[in-house]
């Protein structure tokens, strides 16, 4: 068009004609037939928004678009006009564009297609349905315009936002700005969802928020069109709240899984390693010490055994450390004073202890005694007190042991896993020791990996990457549980969990002390498959003063015992032999001669052993990994210990 339109060709245009400002979208002018149609004055259309009588979504969304600048020529377009009554008729819309004397007009021509109450019955049931099928669905749905405005939304999607059920009916003028600010863990998911909202691409978004009091949202975003002008978004929203701790329980189980099956297969590699190397020092070290007694005055060879043995020691040391990672050390629990324990253990550190290091200990006076393994538990304060002296490197520090019990309730239990697991079998009292140093403390990364086996963060010969491995495996053994708490430049805080004893600890005597020499003379017959071994412990015994015969193979070791049954008072054999085990050797043993006693000698007694012990009719388990002196004690004592039974007269004789 090239002129303006006249107002008298406005008045005799048939159907509804209107012409609005493209800048403000304000109504110019109406033809006459627009006033009688829609019941308004000239007076109520002039300067009136054209949103404010075109009243479907649509139309407003077409409406934004053009203020936006987007197109504005539309041909048979559905529209929906709200007359001055409160009615809305249907019409088919065409906008063209009109100028003249260097104005713009935008021309709305529209066809009535209905009117009345037929009208608005039908958009009223149109309605009920849009909102049946929003209330239907099981996410929550949310429709914007392109400002950010709510257009419409389910109940759902107000459930999952806690917003009031007003939004439902009322929620023109309600921007999603103002409930989404602040709701999300993190605040740039807040801002990616509002750069959605005005996207203008065809393509579909998903994501996942995390909200701020944890929950998390799955949220799909796919434009809304009219035509080809993209309106605004709708977003659905599903709760996988549940779905995601399930998700992480589970990789957290799986995990543990990797981790048990890591720790067990080195376990069943160090420990296999460690029982070969155990017997080479003993026999080291006990050849050591009967070299030292046979010295006399020579102090040069005295100081080189001396270092032999020192070596050896340490040796034996981690060799003990690997025995335990491995759980090839028995466990005997039972109720002790854990206080006492925790002080003699400390006693025998303080030799250790650098001169600008201190060594506090506070016990409660009501603690319980604990359901634990007495050497165990020393080793694990041993562990932790000196992982914390390592870590001060030699610089003033101090180191606090903190023992007392503490209630294990759902609340603490929540706070750890190790926690959780102790609570379902020893929840109420517990017992709590805590291992506070000052020292330079650990960052995220270093915690994660403490406990893993042979990691360790000291340099090369300072550590073996064991302490903390067989820390945890002593705790788990005992069903408790330990916790770390540190920060780079805050020390570090250990903190063990153990279960009580329904018993009282027995009383704390001081243990007898053996003598160097025996006084008995009694006959041993010992068994075990390393000569190196066998000689060393038949040369130890026979300076106690007893008989030993010594074999490496079970058949000369039975064929001696038949040969002379009653000239042995005691059988000594190792279990791990090739071709016949210790409990074979007993077996046979008691097929020679009944009331003879059997000990078999194993680095490794568990529960299953011990029963197989018992139907061989072994009369006691030895403990092989222990120091070669205290080995020899055991069978020194055990063969006093059948001296004198066989001197006690017979019930019944």
């Amino acid at each position: 068009m090239s002129s303006v339109p006249e107002s008298v060709l406005l008045d005799h245009s048939g159907g509804i004609l209107l012409l609005v400002d493209p800048a403000s979208l304000a109504i110019c002018d109406a033809s006459k037939p627009t006033l009688t149609l829609l019941g308004y004055s000239r007076d109520q259309l002039l300067g009136r928004p054209i949103t404010d009588v075109e009243c479907s979504l649509a139309d407003t969304f077409f409406w934004e678009d053009v203020g936006h600048g987007a197109p504005a020529d539309v041909r048979n377009a559905d529209s929906s006009y709200r007359c001055a009554s409160g009615e809305v008729l249907t019409a088919s819309k065409t906008v063209s564009r009109a100028s003249g004397n260097g104005d713009n007009w935008l021309v709305v021509r529209a066809e009535p297609r209905d009117s009345g109450p037929a009208l608005a019955e039908q958009i009223a049931t149109a309605a009920s349905l849009l909102r049946a099928t929003l209330e239907a669905t099981a996410d929550g749905i949310l429709l914007v315009d392109r400002s950010g405005g709510i257009r419409n939304l389910n109940r759902r999607f107000s459930r999952l936002w806690d917003l009031p059920d007003a939004l439902l009916f009322e929620h023109t003028d309600q921007l999603i700005f103002d409930f989404m600010a602040g709701r999300f863990a993190d605040p740039h998911a807040y801002r990616t969802v509002l750069s959605n909202i005005a996207l203008d691409g065809d393509g579909e978004t998903f994501d996942l928020l995390e909200l701020a009091d944890g929950r998390c949202f799955e949220r799909k975003s796919t434009p809304a069109r009219h035509g080809a002008c993209i309106l605004g978004r709708v977003f659905s929203f599903t709760d996988v709240t549940e779905r995601k701790r399930a998700d992480a329980a589970r990789a957290s189980l799986e995990a543990q899984l990797r981790e048990s099956q890591k720790m067990q297969a080195i376990g069943t590699l160090a420990g296999g390693i460690a029982h070969d190397f155990n017997n080479i020092l003993a026999t080291i070290l006990g050849n050591t010490d009967l070299a030292r007694e046979d010295l006399g005055d020579n102090q040069t060879a005295m100081e080189s055994l001396n270092e032999i043995h020192k070596a050896g020691s340490r040796a034996r040391d981690l060799v003990q450390q690997i025995l335990s990672f491995s759980r090839r050390q028995p466990t005997e629990r039972k109720p002790i004073a854990l206080c006492a324990v925790i002080e003699e253990s400390v006693r025998l550190l303080r030799t250790t202890l650098p001169a600008r290091l201190t060594l506090k200990v506070h016990c409660d006076a009501d603690v319980p005694p604990a359901l634990a393994d007495t050497t165990q538990v020393e080793q694990i304060v041993i562990n932790l007190v000196a992982n914390a002296m390592q870590a001060m490197d030699g610089e003033p520090g101090r180191i606090d042991l903190r023992l007392d019990s503490v209630l294990l309730d759902n609340a603490l239990a929540s706070t750890h896993p190790g926690l959780g697991a102790m609570y379902e079998k020893h929840p109420g009292r517990t017992l709590r020791l805590a291992v506070i140093d000052n020292g330079p403390g650990m960052d995220a990364a270093t915690m994660e990996r403490i406990f893993e086996p042979f990691f360790t963060t000291k340099p090369v010969n300072e550590g073996t990457g064991l302490g903390l491995s067989v820390v945890l495996g002593i705790v788990q053994s005992h069903e408790g549980a330990i916790t770390v708490d540190s920060q780079p430049g805050h020390g570090a805080t250990f903190t063990l969990y153990l279960p009580v004893s329904a018993n009282p600890a027995p009383e704390v005597t001081a243990p007898a002390i053996a003598s160097a020499r025996a006084e008995g003379s009694q006959h041993i017959l010992y068994l075990d498959d390393d000569d190196s071994l066998l000689f060393l412990i038949k040369r130890l015994l026979e300076r106690r003063g007893y008989r030993v015969s010594a074999h490496s193979d079970q058949r000369d070791a039975l064929d001696a015992l038949r040969a002379n049954p009653g000239g042995f008072d005691l059988v000594v054999t190792d279990y791990n032999m090739p071709g016949m085990s210790g409990l074979d050797v007993a077996r046979a043993v008691r097929d020679i001669r009944t009331d003879l006693p059997v000990a078999v000698a194993s680095g490794f007694i568990d529960e299953a052993l011990r029963a197989q012990a018992e139907g061989a009719g072994v009369r006691e388990l030895i403990f092989k990994a222990s120091k070669v002196e205290d080995l020899c004690e055991a069978f020194a004592r055990l063969a006093r210990a059948v001296g004198e039974s066989s001197r006690s007269p017979t019930p019944g004789a």
